[in-house]
Formats: C-alpha cells, structure tokens, sequence
C-alpha cells in the first residue's frame, strides 16, 4: 500500500478544521479513507452530516467538502499508485466548485430556485464524471 499523497491533504483538512471545533470528531474517521473507497465514503457522508448539523455552509462548508473529496480520491489513487496527472486532474475538478457555486449563486439573483439548483447538480456531476474518467486508466 503506497501512501503518497493524501496524508497532505488530511493535514490540511485537520488545519482547517480547527476553526470548526465541534465538527472535529469527524476526523476520527478519516484513518479509515486509507483502508477503501467505501469507508471513504462513509467519512464524506459523515463529514457532510456535520457540516449540515452545524449549519457551516456557504464557501467554507463547500470547501470543506471538496477538501474531503479530493482526501477520498487520492486515498484510492495512492492505493491504485496512480500517476501524478491524476491527482492534479482529481483537484483541479473538485476546487472548481467553487467558482461554480458562485456563477450558481449569482443565477440564483435571477432564475427560480429549481432550475438553478437544478444546473447547480448538472454542472457538479459533470464536473465529476468527468474526472472518474480522466483517472481511470
């Protein structure tokens, strides 16, 4: 099993959180993300709970996740030893969320909520797709 990358990113995410102190405890199951991408999972919809519960939205909320995500992804791409484009595809398609929120939050101004979250989760899950199939080789 070779770790290269994503202990970083867990650093990084725990720094980040330290800003968040009651959201912290979920960083218990972050060891996991090196077992499999299912514990993974579990650790994002953990994290994600607790961002909700404690109502921490917003940028900081959607890096946050992003920030999981991209820690999730390179868990399995480092198990999977991938190259190194990889991983700057994997981050560079998470961290566009953010820009994405903001053309979705300025859409929002004008459009009808629905159709707005609705191109929200278009944009999202292409962006994601996408990446599931730049990394897989």
């Amino acid at each position: 099993m070779g770790i290269r990358f994503s202990p970083i990113l867990l650093i990084v995410m725990a720094i980040v959180l330290l800003n968040y102190r009651e959201i912290l405890p979920v960083l218990v199951l972050a060891p996991l993300v090196f077992l499999s991408y299912f514990f993974g999972t579990l650790f994002l919809v953990a994290l994600i709970g607790f961002l909700v519960y404690y109502k921490v939205g917003s940028i900081e909320g959607l890096f946050l996740v992003a920030l999981g995500l991209i820690f999730i992804e390179s868990a399995y791409l480092d198990r999977e030893k991938a190259p190194r484009e990889h991983y700057l595809i994997v981050t560079v398609a998470s961290l566009l969320a953010i820009p994405t929120y903001i053309l979705i939050a300025g859409l929002s101004a004008v459009m009808p909520k629905f159709e707005v979250t609705a191109i929200a989760v278009l944009v999202l899950l292409s962006l994601y797709l996408f990446s599931r199939m730049v990394t897989r080789d």
